[in-house]
């Protein structure tokens, strides 16, 4: 009887320090401009990102994906980027019709270029084919000579 009583305490203890280790792993920092960043394991909340010029996002690995796509020039162009998450075939549509020859550039998670091509729009429109891509997201940069704006596409 003796012996059955230390492997339940022992059982039930390690669950307990399992859950406080999981919990309480992390860091947090102050940047030299005054930036708090707070990052821990399975965050349910926006910390791991910062309150000031950037855009929250979600998930275990911070990038600086969020400051990318907060610099869209809003009084320039507006854009819509459907279906977000795709297969092969992505669009982008405009808030006006682009005459210039628009850069595309497709960025993995690490800052790798993984596809590049130059296209002109269909009036509004611009599709893209990327059926090289594995699954996973991407940095999207489209650029002109009149503007770059950011966003972020999840191929699956």
């Amino acid at each position: 009887m003796r012996y059955l009583l230390i492997l339940f305490t022992v059982t039930f203890q390690g669950q307990v320090l399992h859950h406080q280790m999981i919990s309480a792993q992390g860091v947090s920092k102050k940047l030299p401009d005054g930036i708090l960043v707070s990052q821990t394991i399975g965050q349910n909340s926006n910390i791991g990102t910062s309150s000031f010029d950037y855009v929250i996002q979600q998930g275990f690995q911070q990038s600086f994906w969020g400051k990318y796509i907060a610099s869209n020039p809003p009084e320039k162009i507006k854009f819509n980027t459907f279906p977000n998450p795709f297969i092969q075939t992505l669009n982008f549509e405009f808030s006006k019709p682009i005459a210039d020859d628009i850069e595309i550039n497709v960025f993995d998670i690490s800052g790798r270029l993984f596809f590049k091509q130059t296209k002109k729009a269909d009036d509004f429109l611009l599709t893209v084919l990327l059926p090289v891509l594995s699954r996973g997201e991407y940095l999207v940069r489209l650029s002109t000579s009149t503007f770059t704006v950011y966003t972020k596409i999840i191929k699956i």
